[in-house]
This record gives structure tokens, sequence and C-alpha cells, in this order.
């Protein structure tokens, strides 16, 4: 199995006709058509149904296709990598992160790296856990921040912080008069935190701690960002539930955040990447949010 083949196989799938396809990949009609008959008989399979008026994708094909899709982008970003490093070029890592994050994480991070020899420099991108995950499996993403993340066996992952949960309140709210907040008297409350179609794993962990506290737990709105919840937390349509760090960036007028009582609700941030990574730059960077995790706590 070559690259090109691959390469010529999505090509068709992508434009669904191989004249097309031959076209994008500026070579003829006749070497696409042949490329890929090798592949189906390395495969042992047809990956399209041809007519004389459609091409369509085979059930095989479906399931072969997206595979391919992967290997080709991490075969071209390995080539990326390596013509990089050939010419002595800084490492440019992709990090994802998810809602509610600390800048702090990327604030600490980022002159360490740039020291390094070569320096590592990273292009954050926001991104859902979940969705972070599926990217580092595709090698869309070469590291990810992410809450509570669900791991599969492709994936490995460093507890960077454990934030305290706490809550947001219009300051007119009873609440608000407590230094700290007893998960019990939240029962029959409106709340609103993250939605669980963003997070499953993030919205089952805070649900199920104010639960076992005590909690009746009665969620008006599902809210991603705290930008867009604190409005409706000002307006005292909701109580909100966030991390500590997140309320810490976020101070807005009018609004409290109260801690609860101990033991006190938690969400922890981990460090993500693909357990079969050998970048050198990816290493650094785990390397470098450990020691700072362990010498340098990022909730300081």
């Amino acid at each position: 199995m070559e690259l090109r083949q691959l390469e010529y196989a999505l090509a068709v799938a992508d434009e669904l006709h191989f004249g097309r396809a031959a076209a994008r990949m500026h070579v003829t009609q006749q070497s696409v058509s042949e490329q890929i008959r090798r592949l189906e008989r390395e495969l042992g399979t047809p990956l399209f149904t041809r007519t004389s008026r459609r091409v369509t994708v085979t059930t095989a094909g479906q399931t072969f296709l997206p595979e391919a899709r992967r290997a080709v982008a991490a075969a071209r970003h390995a080539l990326e990598v390596g013509r990089r490093a050939a010419r002595g070029e800084t490492s440019w890592l992709r990090i994802g992160y998810a809602e509610d994050v600390t800048p702090r994480l990327i604030q600490l991070l980022t002159p360490r790296l740039a020291a390094q020899n070569p320096p590592v420099r990273v292009t954050p991108v926001p991104m859902t856990t979940p969705d972070q995950l599926t990217a580092l499996i595709e090698r869309r993403l070469d590291l990810a921040f992410g809450w509570t993340p669900e791991l599969v066996p492709e994936l490995a992952a460093l507890r960077i912080t454990r934030e305290p949960l706490v809550v947001a309140l219009a300051e007119s709210h009873p609440l608000a008069a407590e230094p700290a907040v007893e998960p019990a008297s939240l029962s029959g409350r409106p709340l609103a935190l993250v939605p669980r179609d963003v997070n499953p794993s993030l919205h089952d962990r805070m649900v199920g701690q104010l639960a076992a506290r005590g909690a009746v737990v009665e969620i008006r709105q599902e809210i991603s960002s705290l930008d867009r919840l604190l409005p409706l937390v000002l307006a005292d349509a909701a109580i909100g539930i966030t991390v500590a760090g997140a309320a810490a960036s976020k101070p807005f007028t009018g609004i409290v955040y109260r801690r609860f009582t101990d033991p006190t609700p938690y969400a922890d941030c981990h460090l993500i990447w693909r357990r079969d990574t050998t970048t050198p730059a990816i290493a650094t960077v785990i390397q470098a949010a450990r020691d700072l995790r362990d010498h340098a706590p990022f909730g300081r």
C-alpha cells in the first residue's frame, strides 16, 4: 500500500468522480483508476461502485476511508515536522483547550517552551474536551487541555490541576451572604452548568458530587461558557456552577463567587496526548507541564 494510493482514493471519495479526482491530483484518469484497482486488490474488496452515471462509496470504503484520511494527515504532518527540523526551525505544536481552562496554563508554559533548544511554540485551539480527544486520535491536535476526559486506549493523560467548583450568585441572592455554600442548600434552586452534550463526564461529575452532598439538582440552563452564564446569574434567573480558576479570571459587577463547604466538589484538568507519539517537542511540553504542576502549581 502506497501513500499516493490513499490520496487518490480520498480524492475520488471527495469528488465522487474519477475525472475530477484526476484533475485535482494533476494526473491522468487512467493513473487514478489503476492505483485504486491495485489498492482494492490488496484490500480484497472494492472501495467504490462505478457506473456510467455515478460513483458511490461501498460499505467497505466507508469503513476504510476515514482511517486512510487519518493516515494521510499523519504522514503529511510528519513530513512537515521533518522538513522544519532539517531547516532548524522552531517546533510548532497544536494544543487544544476546553472552555474555562485557565489561561494561566498557557501563560506559564509558553516562556518555558520558548527557552528550549530548539524552541517550542504552541498554537492554542479552542475545542470541547470530547472534540479534542477525537482530534488527537485523528492527529489534528498534538496535545490537549481537557476536563475529566474519558480516555480511549490510544490516549494518555496527566492531571495538571484539581479545580474546586464555586457558586456564582447575584449579590442580592440570599446565599451570597454566606461565606461558603452547603450543596444541600441548592436543592430545588435553578442551576446553570456545563451542557452534558458538550462534556458528559464533566457534567455528570458536577451533578454527582452535588447530589452526593445532599443536593436535589434542578438544572435550569446548560451553558458552556462563563461569559454566557453570568448574565443569567446577574438577572437572578439561575445560580451558576463553575471552576474557581475561571471565576477568578472573570470578575463581574453585581456577581459574587462563593466556595462550597468542605469537602469541596471539584473538576480535574488534564493534559492529554497520543500514547504512540515520538515527537520530542511533545515530550518537552509534557515534562514542562509536570514540572510546573509539581513545583509551581497552576492554581496559584
